[in-house]
């Protein structure tokens, strides 16, 4: 397996074209992030919650592009991610009720959330040329059952949204990028149940995982964001998967 060391954004887009970049990730290579990188990635203008939900300019994704716009959807779903555990491994300090135990988990979660951000990000080019600007409610970063409880929630969020959008895809070497994302989404699922519960039967409640349909991902995603999801041409048809709620 080809082994990349990465130590910012900047080597990141020097080390490798799209293709290349889409040809390691395929191949199963591996990128080893530095601490430089998330030092980079962290956007301090973004301060998030200057304003209320879907206050903010509107991103309005067109389903008439298809895969473009589910991989999109699902850069929207990593951003969010990527920039909500960014917030919780900067919020660990001495006064902080994260325990040392959870961290390195905690910190290993936004470790993957970044590289998916910037792998979906390279694969969508100048379709990816947006941020979102997140909102964290009354969450309480210090406070471990506040970032444990939101950390449930988006994980299980994202890979209801990964399981419900694969449908779309015509392409299926990304839907083989996406099966390889999600399935590392579900090992956050269940990682933030082992800590909510250690050692219980609550690591994997269910025999399928949910699957929803982008309106109602979209839904539960606004309340995090400032910008406003819209949709355009969203498909009138959607297969319902074993204990799906969507």
């Amino acid at each position: 397996m080809k082994e990349v060391t990465i130590a910012s954004i900047g080597e990141l887009n020097a080390f490798t074209s799209r293709r290349r970049f889409l040809q390691l990730m395929g191949a199963g290579g591996a990128l080893v992030l530095l601490p430089g990188f998330f030092a980079a990635c962290e956007d301090s203008s973004n301060t998030g919650g200057i304003s209320g939900p879907g206050s903010g300019s509107t991103l309005t994704i067109d389903f008439a592009l298809g895969d473009v716009a589910v991989l999109q959807f699902a850069y929207i779903l990593e951003q969010l991610e990527a920039d909500f555990y960014s917030r919780v491994v900067a919020a660990f300090t001495p006064t902080s009720e994260i325990t040392l135990a959870d961290q390195p988990v905690l910190a290993d979660i936004r470790n993957h959330e970044v590289v998916h951000r910037e792998f979906l990000k390279q694969v969508l080019g100048s379709n990816g040329n947006f941020t979102v600007a997140p909102i964290y409610g009354a969450t309480n970063f210090t406070n471990r059952a506040s970032v444990l409880a939101a950390a449930k929630a988006f994980e299980e969020l994202g890979v209801a949204a990964y399981n419900g959008a694969a449908q779309y895809f015509t392409d299926v070497t990304n839907l083989l990028f996406a099966a390889k994302i999600v399935s590392v989404e579900a090992r956050h699922a269940a990682a933030i149940r082992d800590l909510l519960t250690p050692l219980g039967a609550d690591f994997a409640p269910t025999s399928f995982d949910n699957a929803f349909r982008p309106s109602k991902v979209a839904f539960a995603t606004q309340p995090f964001i400032e910008n406003r999801l819209e949709f355009a041409n969203e498909p009138s048809v959607f297969v319902e998967r074993p204990n799906s709620n969507g």
